[in-house]
């Protein structure tokens, strides 16, 4: 993404981002960001939250309007009251903990969480509503 977003800012096309990988938005240095320290694959909340992920998303699109450097700005969302859920997220595998690396493969087809949200990503893009995806041809 970071490679991508410095080469359409290049040709005047401002960019911002949403991440829950701090190092790694961090060195590639995005234009604009914002971050969110909840688990990976859930970078606009809880399935099911839309007022959450409106806000995320305004947030981050805000940045275009506001920021003139490059920023990444901390959102004050808590995915829990307290931090216990990253130790079933992100435990260390090793003989004693018992823990697995049970990543899938990564893929080039969009993926959903429930056939539902299949059917509302095709409806809201094809309807050209998508804060995210405004202007891109289909």
């Amino acid at each position: 993404m970071g490679l991508i977003a410095h080469q359409l800012e290049e040709a005047g096309i401002a960019t911002t981002s949403i991440s829950t990988a701090k190092d790694i938005t961090e060195a590639v240095r995005m234009p604009r960001s914002v971050f969110l320290d909840f688990p990976h694959g859930y970078t606009v909340g809880k399935v099911g939250d839309g007022n959450l992920s409106h806000n995320i998303v305004k947030s981050a699109l805000n940045l275009v309007e506001t920021a003139d450097e490059e920023i990444m700005r901390m959102l004050p969302h808590a995915w829990e009251d307290n931090d216990n859920w990253k130790d079933n997220v992100f435990p260390v595998p090793n003989e004693a903990s018992k823990a697995i690396d049970n990543r899938l493969e990564r893929s080039q087809n969009p993926q959903y969480q429930t056939t539902e949200d299949k059917k509302r990503a095709k409806d809201t893009h094809e309807a050209k509503e998508c804060d995210l995806c405004s202007g891109i041809d289909y």
